[in-house]
């Protein structure tokens, strides 16, 4: 591996580990209600925003993504995330808060986000699924260092200077990062290999839409209901449910080099359809344990996080599978907003849920009913195709 190439690869990770401090919102939360006086749901607004703004920023930029961009988006991205963070720091109302928070983090999120895995498609042609693993193994286990961190600064100051030492960290650590982020186009990257009416025919993206939509929805659904899940209707140990979000956000971590080598190796469809199957298993037993033992509660959840992580390494790897490099950073940047729809559907379908009926198996039956429409989908899908690069 170039010298230069191990380098943008280390960098890709640090800033993943860095943007990955905006899924520690839920430090912020407790705090952002005593500061503005305002209830759970208003407090989880700006987070809501964040996420909607990462995932259209990404379809945005995705267009525009070109190897001698990298450096540009990266560093306007980060400048987003420092002015958000100042802001944050300032707010004087939840209002200024959302758009501070939400839409300038979430949009500076989604502009650099997408600069690494673009990246490691045009270097690693054979192994891009295992590297863009590698690299979003950082935004996955970054609530582990960052969490911790965020509250002891809390603590130690006020949320309004962790915001400001966050901007400061972004400042000092990220923003002269972006310097090492531009790649020369290669006579290899400027043809687009084919099956070009193979492709034309099957239109496999409105199905892996829909496939990408279905796990996220699951996914954030339930790591957003883990803790009160576990808690609230469980009756769990806090400390012992607390302690167990660590070890979920590390399978959440190691499911995305994991599933990314597998997509490397067998393709989408056997991703896939291993992916829902686990999701069926940790359902069942969901059903079947309904908080009867804390370890059947751990495989369950650890299996619901686990695979979410391992959906946001198979798409990447995907689009490029059936797409190639030369579409693929605008087919994925339009992918990738399936995340912002599933993130909203399944904080409303859980909430509405649990609302209504009171009952978690409810959940777990809606999740199974979904695991059919994807297996259906997954049927309907073709066998990985064999690329040159």
């Amino acid at each position: 591996m170039p010298k230069k190439h191990t380098l943008m690869i280390i960098s890709s990770i640090l800033m993943m580990l860095l943007m990955g401090t905006v899924y520690a919102y839920s430090v912020f939360r407790y705090h952002i209600e005593d500061l503005y006086q305002i209830s759970t749901l208003t407090s989880g607004f700006p987070y809501m925003t964040s996420l909607f703004f990462y995932a259209f920023s990404m379809m945005v930029t995705g267009r525009h993504l070109k190897p001698t961009r990298l450096r540009g988006f990266v560093f306007y991205g980060t400048l987003l995330i420092i002015l958000g963070y100042f802001l944050s720091g300032i707010a004087t109302h939840i209002g200024m808060l959302v758009f501070s928070y939400g839409v300038l983090i979430g949009t500076g999120v989604g502009m650099v986000y997408g600069v690494p895995i673009y990246m490691v498609q045009k270097l690693y042609p054979k192994r891009s699924g295992l590297m863009t693993g590698i690299i979003l193994l950082g935004f996955g286990m970054s609530p582990l260092i960052t969490a911790p961190l965020t509250s002891a600064l809390i603590e130690w100051t006020s949320i309004r200077q962790t915001f400001f030492i966050l901007g400061v960290v972004f400042l000092v650590l990220q923003l002269p990062l972006s310097y090492i982020f531009i790649l020369k186009e290669r006579t290899t990257f400027k043809q687009e290999p084919v099956e070009q009416r193979f492709k034309e025919k099957l239109k496999p993206f409105k199905r892996i839409y829909a496939l990408f939509v279905i796990a996220t929805l699951v996914g954030l659904m339930m790591i957003g209901l883990t803790y009160q899940v576990g808690v609230r209707y469980y009756g769990l140990n806090e400390t012992h449910v607390t302690i167990a979000l660590s070890f979920f956000a590390i399978l959440n971590g190691l499911a995305r080099p994991l599933f990314g080598k597998l997509m490397d190796n067998q393709g989408f469809k056997f991703s896939g359809i291993l992916s829902v199957s686990l999701i069926v298993v940790a359902s069942v037993i969901g059903l079947i344990n309904r908080g009867s033992t804390f370890f059947l509660f751990g495989i369950s959840f650890g299996l619901y996080w686990f695979n979410l992580g391992a959906w946001l390494a198979i798409v990447p790897a995907t689009i490029k599978e059936f797409y190639g490099i030369q579409q693929y950073a605008k087919k994925y940047g339009l992918m990738f907003t399936g995340y912002g729809v599933g993130a909203i559907l399944g904080t409303l379908a859980s909430g509405y849920i649990l609302d209504m009926l009171g009952e978690t198996s409810y959940i777990y039956g809606f999740i199974l009913a979904l695991m059919v429409v994807s297996a259906i989908l997954l049927s309907q899908m073709p066998k990985k195709i064999k690329r040159s690069i």
